[in-house]
């Protein structure tokens, strides 16, 4: 198989090569998956605040932020990432960015495995912007969630369906992720009550 059959477990592999040093910034991560694509580059934000990382104080807006930043950008069909430099400098220990990277490993390898190109007329434009879209929305909702901890992994795991949607270009995964969408849509409310 190629690394193009694996394209979730690259990404993760690829972060988990950066982690040689004390700690790890949003400006290593960019610019090394940044190469590849920008569906893995908004993949990885949104995977971490599934993690328990997103009961740390402001680790949810961080993501949040760079979740809207990159899919507004990718509505907007650029093809290379722009952040400000306070997000890009933005760091997390390597430690704890390892302890992260393991479950998400066995996430990628499920994924891998279980994703293929299906149904592919619904990440095709016009359609292709609807996931963009609502996973800026989402990205821009998360810091707002911050005052209920962990309640940002909600919208975290729509991201991170879509985003492996258009990795993947599997588009069963993009409507399984819209139905987790109208299911988070419905729970959030009484979450925040």
């Amino acid at each position: 198989m190629t690394t193009q059959d694996h394209p979730v477990g690259e990404m993760i592999e690829a972060t988990t090569e950066l982690l040689e040093e004390d700690s790890i910034s949003v400006a290593d991560v960019v610019e090394d998956l940044g190469h590849s694509s920008m569906s893995a580059t908004l993949l990885l934000p949104a995977m971490a605040v599934v993690s328990p990382l997103s009961g740390v104080p402001l680790f949810s807006t961080v993501c949040g932020m760079l979740i809207f930043l990159i899919a507004a950008q990718m509505t907007l069909g650029r093809d290379h990432l722009w952040l400000p430099d306070w997000l890009r400098r933005q760091r997390v220990s390597s430690d704890r960015a390892r302890k992260v990277l393991g479950p998400m490993r066995r996430m990628a390898r499920f994924l891998d495995r279980h994703t293929e190109a299906r149904v592919k007329m619904l990440l095709r434009q016009p359609f292709l912007t609807i996931p963009r879209v609502i996973c800026a929305l989402c990205g821009l909702a998360m810091p707002f969630l911050e005052l209920v901890p962990f309640s940002s992994s909600t919208l975290g795991i729509v991201v991170s369906s879509l985003a492996v949607a258009m990795l993947t270009r599997d588009g069963l995964v993009m409507l399984v992720a819209l139905l987790l969408l109208t299911a988070a849509g419905v729970g959030l409310p009484y979450l925040l009550i």
